[in-house]
């Protein structure tokens, strides 16, 4: 688990390594995908971004990119902006097609994010 730090009306772009549970990293196929969700357990999800699909805003999870196993996540300014300051969840989920079709839950990470 990391602490990301991030502030409102500032946009945030991280690399994310997805790992099997021996540490084996695990590079999404061209059928799997990714997802991150901010947001606290048993609550509604703040912003939810799936791989291949950017928010209104830009905010961006890309698969695989560039082609080395490591995930973009860009979050932007304008989406952090409509997150109340805190701390949060963030959720990474991965979906691969080759096994049982289903997304899941691979790393929380906690997001501290602060008022500019």
């Amino acid at each position: 688990m990391t602490l990301i730090l991030a502030f409102q009306n500032r946009g945030l772009t991280r690399d994310i390594t997805i790992q099997d549970t021996d540490g084996t990293t695990i590079v999404p196929g061209i059928n799997d995908n990714v997802r991150a969700i901010i947001g606290r357990e048993g609550e509604t999800a703040q912003l939810t971004i799936t791989g291949g699909t950017a928010t209104v805003n830009g905010s961006s999870f890309t698969k695989n990119s560039p082609s080395s196993g490591l995930n973009r996540l860009r979050l932007d300014a304008s989406d952090l902006a409509a997150i109340e300051p805190g701390t949060w969840s963030l959720y990474i989920d991965y979906f691969d097609r080759a096994d049982g079709a289903e997304w899941k839950n691979v790393d929380r990470q906690v997001l501290s994010l602060e008022r500019t």
